[in-house]
């Protein structure tokens, strides 16, 4: 087990800049944090749940996947050698989920040769990050159990640096990584997270919502009302650590020539399950407000959710996010109540 001064983790970063793109909690102007390529002098150790995942790095908004040239094909395929620094647990699963989802019955190759490329540094939730946490209900923290290559423990003046993988046994050579007793560091660690999951409270109306929803006895009436207030903006499904959804578009940029990419959609857009017919299984906005809150709580895939709970992994940003008050929390609690 090695530890590390606080103050000495910008050179820890600065040292793997050398050979990596280091993505790391990153102050605003706004005072927002945000994971954004490291900087000395916007970097921050004191920042929270951060407004959007980290799903981007692997899954980028809009990302050209190939290119035809004087009527040539070529495939697009772009990595680079990564870091992301200070991760939270409740996203790391989240990239795990994506990750299984990517590549279960046909790997995407565009997704996956980020993710081979990429090293996942978690900092360890020392309680929630606000009122709308519920990962301990997910089983996704809050703190990471697998999938990381570093695993952070603030413990004040220091940081406990555990690691989870060989490349991250590798990483932890660096000269400002100092030994530590594993019998004491084990004994420290096991403090914190007794107290980080007791100060996380269990949701359980999460569990009542999902018992309802595979015995069919959850109120209809439930997705009329919210589908009444949702003004389609897609905002939690864009702020949500395991929406995957895409579309795809071809662009012509000259005769014979042009691009296919592809960016990020959303299923409670109208549009998203609109038929070439011009029929729409899906065609009110509760219907769609049903389906995207059933992938996350009913019919998952049992290998993507990797051990956690459901499709969705309790970081809340829906509930923080949407403007009309329609996250997961309230979702839950509504089905719950009737």
């Amino acid at each position: 087990m090695k530890t590390i001064a606080k103050e000495n983790v910008k050179e820890l970063l600065r040292s793997w800049t050398k050979a990596y793109h280091v993505l790391a909690p990153t102050k605003t102007t706004r005072g927002d944090c945000m994971f954004d390529t490291f900087d000395e002098d916007s970097f921050t150790l004191d920042y929270g749940k951060p407004p959007l995942p980290p799903k981007s790095v692997f899954l980028p908004h809009n990302e050209v996947i190939f290119q035809v040239e004087n009527n040539t094909f070529r495939e697009v395929v772009t990595a680079e050698k990564t870091i992301l620094f200070g991760i939270r647990s409740c996203d790391m699963m989240g990239l795990l989920q994506c990750a299984s989802f990517m590549t279960r019955d046909r790997e995407d190759i565009y997704y996956s040769a980020k993710k081979e490329g990429a090293m996942t540094v978690v900092m360890a939730c020392p309680g929630p990050q606000n009122e709308t946490c519920f990962c301990t209900t997910t089983l996704s923290g809050p703190v990471a159990q697998t999938g990381f290559d570093l695993l952070f423990y603030d413990m004040g003046d220091v940081c406990i640096v555990e690691a989870g993988s060989k490349r991250g046994e590798k990483m932890l050579s660096s000269e400002f990584l100092a030994d530590m007793d594993d019998k004491a560091a084990r004994g420290k660690i096991k403090a914190f997270k007794k107290k980080a999951v007791q100060s996380v409270p269990l949701v359980q109306d999460v569990n009542e919502a999902m018992k309802r929803l595979k015995d069919g006895s959850a109120d209809e009436g439930v997705w009329d009302y919210f589908g009444r207030k949702c003004i389609i903006c897609g905002g939690c499904t864009f702020v949500c650590p395991t929406c995957t959804c895409f579309n795809v578009y071809d662009h012509e940029t000259a005769p014979g020539s042009g691009i296919r990419a592809r960016a990020w959609d959303a299923c409670l857009y109208g549009g998203f399950t609109r038929e070439a017919s011009g029929h729409n299984p899906r065609s009110t906005q509760a219907s769609r407000l049903k389906r995207r809150h059933e992938h996350k709580f009913l019919y998952y895939n049992e290998t993507d959710i990797q051990g956690s709970l459901s499709g969705c992994v309790g970081c809340g940003r829906c509930s923080d996010y949407c403007p009309v008050h329609i996250g997961a929390l309230e979702v839950v609690n509504k089905i719950a109540a009737k």
